[in-house]
């Protein structure tokens, strides 16, 4: 239950005003003398709390205990977990005997392909340790979300022509630009997941509410699945289909990439009325999806799964847009 008092200003100087803590409070939350904190003015809201220490985000640490029957998906899923909510240091070790080669591997895999700044630091029979060797940068999340989706923008772009031209070589260059799309959508989560416990990082990082946090979480996984089902449609081998179902998947590959291509613009410029916009164009696409029943099924899904996160990316700007306009919540 929270707790509530009643306290006066103080006046200081000529320009400040002073309020007193009560000492138990101070105690509580093991606060000393001249420790930062973090004063938040939201429309007619005002917050205290306390900004987080350096040593505190240093001693992030986490271990997973590994026994011999040990699930490996489990183990990948924790170590996955623990660079998400925001671990700078990761040890695996093994409870008895030695940690199996093949786990070390996998776990070295899935560092390098999907974790930024993670590098293994510590190896033996027994255990490795993985540690965070870049530090948080100074970054407006919006860049890191832009940057997404022009990725997977090209991505879109590149399926289209490796499954009519079932070309090997743009084929491995969409996988491959996957990579990095889930680089920056797990990185994304880590930073926003930061965000939770330390909201004097909320300005930072480009977000100014903390429903900005829930909103930004949800852009990031409609971008990062547009781009998984652009190597779901690259990865389509030995297409082919008539002339007239040629130019008619044409004609639904044009429209889904403009109105991709029109979110872009919403979301840099943050316009709701271009969000809208693009959202009633998505519901027309949909409307139209019965003109390409003589095309393999599986291809017209992936397009269409590609318009709807589009919808859903509109939606989140909205979203924003909204939240700038509300002063309470």
């Amino acid at each position: 239950m929270a707790k509530k008092i009643l306290r006066r200003l103080q006046k200081t100087g000529n320009s400040s005003y002073a309020i007193v803590l009560p000492k138990n409070w101070i105690k509580d939350l093991k606060l000393e003398k001249s420790d930062p904190l973090t004063v938040e003015l939201e429309g007619s809201k005002l917050s205290i709390y306390p900004s987080q220490k350096v040593s505190e985000k240093e001693e992030l640490e986490y271990t997973i205990k590994v026994s011999e029957d040990e699930s490996v998906s489990l183990i990948i899923r924790m170590f996955i977990s623990a660079y998400l909510l925001g671990a700078r240091s990761i040890k695996v070790e093994a409870k008895e005997k030695k940690l199996p080669a093949t786990l070390k591997d996998e776990l070295k895999k899935y560092a390098k392909d999907i974790m930024i700044g993670i590098e293994v630091v510590e190896e033996s029979l027994e255990s490795i340790t993985f540690q965070e060797l870049v530090s948080w940068p100074s970054m407006n999340l919006f860049g890191l979300i832009r940057r997404m989706h022009t990725i997977a923008l090209n991505m879109v772009k590149d399926s289209y022509s490796a499954l009519i031209n079932d070309d090997e070589d743009i084929r491995e260059s969409v996988i491959s630009s996957d990579t990095e799309v889930d680089k920056f959508y797990f990185y994304g989560i880590r930073v926003l997941n930061e965000v939770v416990y330390n909201k004097d990082m909320l300005q930072s990082f480009g977000l100014t509410k903390d429903v900005h946090i829930l909103i930004s979480k949800s852009l990031l996984k409609n971008i990062e699945r547009i781009a998984d089902h652009a190597v779901s449609i690259a990865s389509i081998r030995g297409f082919s289909i008539s002339e007239s179902d040629r130019k008619k998947l044409q004609n639904l590959y044009e429209k889904v990439l403009s109105v991709f291509e029109k979110s872009y613009e919403a979301l840099v410029s943050q316009d709701k009325f271009k969000a809208n916009e693009i959202i009633d164009y998505v519901q027309e696409i949909r409307k139209e999806m019965e003109n390409y029943a003589s095309i393999p099924q599986n291809i017209i899904e992936h397009f269409e799964r590609i318009a709807e996160y589009t919808s859903d990316i509109a939606e989140n700007i909205i979203d924003y847009s909204v939240s700038n306009e509300i002063l309470k919540y």
